[in-house]
């Protein structure tokens, strides 16, 4: 009979896999992530069948924890600027709170190792919030343009205010503020 898995030993795979993820990207060998995670490498394909199942497992792992942390006290009857200045500081707070994560997400996003199937799985995490915002910013973005907006710019302009944050800390909130409000006067028509 075989012993049933643990959840911890998956958990240190998941996490040993997002640490060297972060900072090597998906090429990061089985090996490496079995020593980080202090298993036999074998054990790692007992949790996973194939390192894209393990990739495509932290894809879900992650984005679900970001889609908590946006979803937390989401405004659902606030105005544009209120929507996405929540999902803004949430942003800022995850990823300063969670960098690894975030740069092991920033890694899986663009990888081809994460399935059509994966990536529509946590696209609905995000569902009714994302539509939340495409609505309310449908006044202030050419609807054509929204995709890009939220999907390259906000999420670029992100990386390069917590970089800023993470560089000069005593002045975090001001940069934050700054960030935001150069996102926001940068999308009104």
């Amino acid at each position: 009979m075989a012993r049933p898995l643990s959840e911890q030993k998956r958990d240190a795979i998941l996490d040993a896999t997002a640490k060297l993820v972060a900072a090597q990207g998906i090429g990061a060998s089985t090996a490496q992530i079995a020593r980080a995670a202090k298993v036999a490498e074998g054990t790692v394909f007992t949790y996973f069948e194939t390192k894209d199942a393990l990739l495509n497992a932290l894809f879900v792992r992650l984005e679900t924890r970001l889609a908590m942390v946006l979803g937390a006290d989401f405004p659902d009857q606030a105005d544009a600027r209120g929507l996405v200045l929540h999902a803004w500081n949430a942003l800022i707070a995850w990823g300063s709170t969670y960098p690894i994560d975030r740069m092991a997400l920033r890694q899986l996003k663009v990888s081809e190792r994460i399935s059509a199937h994966t990536r529509s799985e946590c696209a609905g995490l995000f569902g009714s919030m994302l539509q939340a915002l495409e609505t309310s910013l449908a006044s202030h973005i050419d609807p054509e343009r929204l995709p890009f907006y939220l999907g390259r710019v906000l999420i670029n302009l992100l990386e390069t205010t917590l970089e800023a944050m993470a560089a000069d800390p005593e002045n975090a909130a001001t940069l934050q503020q700054a960030g935001f409000d150069l996102f926001w006067k940068g999308i009104q028509r």
